[in-house]
Formats: C-alpha cells, sequence, structure tokens
C-alpha cells in the first residue's frame, strides 16, 4: 500500500479530492488479513479515530505456533498499551511540539505520533512490522496528519541517518536486547539539544536500561501517569530526558 511522501501528504487528498477513496483502498487493503474495530481516544479538545485490530486474542490463536519464540507469541503492535496511551495523554497536556521533528519508536498503530502530528510537529513513524505500518498509514491519514513520514525500521540494523528535536517511544523495554539498540538510537538519531521520552510501564526489566542511559551521558526526570483501560488503573512512568550538558 502506498502511501504520499512527508511533504505530500497533508495536501495530495484534498487537493486531488481521493481522500476518501485513498481511506477506503488502504482499509480494504488491511481486512483482507484482519478483523477491525475503531477505537476513539479524547484528549480535551483533540478526539483520536484509530483503527485497530478488533480481536488481539482471536488474532493470537489463528496465528502458526513456529512463527514466535514462546517469549513472543504475541504480536505486540496490534494491542493498544496503557504507555501509549499515557504517551499521547503526556504529549497532548505538557510538551510543546510545535514545529519539531519527532521521531516515534515502535509507533504500533501510531497514536502518540498522531498527537504529535496534531499538536503541529513533524512526526516520522517508525515499526518494524509492516502491518503495524499499514494500519499507522491508515490512521495518520484518517485523522487528518499533514507533516508525516512513515519508514520501516529495525533497531538491530538501522536505516535512519536523520536527527531529531524530540524521540518519543512507549513499552519498548520488555527485553534487555533492546537496551544497546535503542541507546545507539539515541546516541546517534536524537539532535543536540534534542529530548527523547519513554513511556515505560514499571516493569522490574527496565530498571537496568535507565543506569545504562545515565552511564552514558543522559538525564532525565520521571513522572508518573495513571490510565484506565478495560476497568483496570495502569500506573505508567513517563521518562523526560536529555544529554547531559558537557
Amino acid at each position: 500500500m502506498h502511501l504520499p511522501t512527508e511533504a505530500s501528504l497533508g495536501t495530495w487528498a484534498e487537493r486531488t479530492g481521493r481522500r476518501s477513496r485513498h481511506l477506503r483502498r488502504l482499509r480494504r487493503g488491511i481486512e483482507t488479513s484482519y478483523d477491525t474495530a475503531l477505537q476513539e481516544l479524547i484528549y480535551d479538545a483533540l478526539t483520536v479515530q484509530l483503527l485497530r485490530v478488533a480481536d488481539v486474542d482471536r488474532l493470537l490463536d489463528r496465528l502458526p505456533s513456529v512463527q514466535f519464540r514462546p517469549d513472543e507469541r504475541l504480536p505486540y503492535w496490534a494491542e493498544l498499551w496503557p504507555s501509549a496511551i499515557a504517551l499521547a495523554r503526556y504529549l497532548w497536556r505538557a510538551v510543546d511540539v510545535q514545529g519539531l521533528q519527532v521521531l516515534e519508536l515502535g509507533c504500533g498503530i501510531g497514536l502518540a505520533g498522531i498527537v504529535a502530528s496534531r499538536k503541529g510537529a513533524a512526526v516520522t513513524f517508525t515499526d518494524y512490522e509492516a502491518d503495524a505500518l499499514a494500519f499507522t498509514r491508515y490512521n495518520v491519514l484518517h485523522n487528518g496528519c499533514t507533516r508525516a513520514l512513515i519508514r520501516h525500521l529495525d533497531w538491530f540494523t538501522p536505516t535512519l541517518t536523520e536527527t531529531y528535536q524530540l524521540i518519543i517511544a512507549s513499552d519498548v523495554l520488555y527485553e534487555r536486547t533492546n537496551f544497546q539498540p535503542l541507546l545507539q538510537l539515541y546516541h546517534r538519531n536524537l539532535a543536540p539539544g534534542g529530548h527523547f521520552i519513554l513511556a515505560e510501564p514499571n516493569r522490574p526489566v527496565a530498571t537496568a536500561f535507565f543506569r545504562l542511559l545515565r552511564d552514558h551521558g543522559f538525564r532525565y526526570q520521571r513522572t508518573s501517569e495513571q490510565v484506565e483501560l478495560n476497568g483496570e488503573q495502569h500506573a505508567v512512568s513517563m521518562y523526560h530526558g536529555d544529554r547531559k550538558e558537557r
């Protein structure tokens, strides 16, 4: 499925009058493989509608058992996690992103980046999973994001050379193997004077990553967000930081 480039995404559909047809094509392509549903999230004056997998458990049941290692059977991108909801709310209420170049790592179905885009940022959405990017393509266009670029990114063999004033991610520290690649992305792709925001659901394994950040010249402040999802309360820590001044 084709999505216009960053420069043309916002104007292409409106200029040609084909936005609705383009959205229908994107959705039809997605629904050849997935049952979908629209989920609405409201952040004060902003309403975001997300196309998502309707039933993640059903999706999991139909996957071949050989497709994932035992610890990787869940297609993480398909779930809307509390950390993504918390990050989006934090961006909307507490962060001035107007005019910033923003990179989202592990974007899933695109929620946090969409909020940043609607606040005036130019957002590059990245994920390893092609299907996640297909949902993000739809959601970005459906929510009227005008400055967006969608790219595949493998943290272990990264191809990004650009730098960004803000790098955002949520719930990406569930495996220690992610620590060094993420640290290297911060070193390589965070612009001078830039910031990172990382939403983390207080997994014990993640503690070592934040020690690693401090040891490699980064600093951060930690705040807490509470998210209610499916009738349950979730505590999410927000790490907002930058490089230490030399």
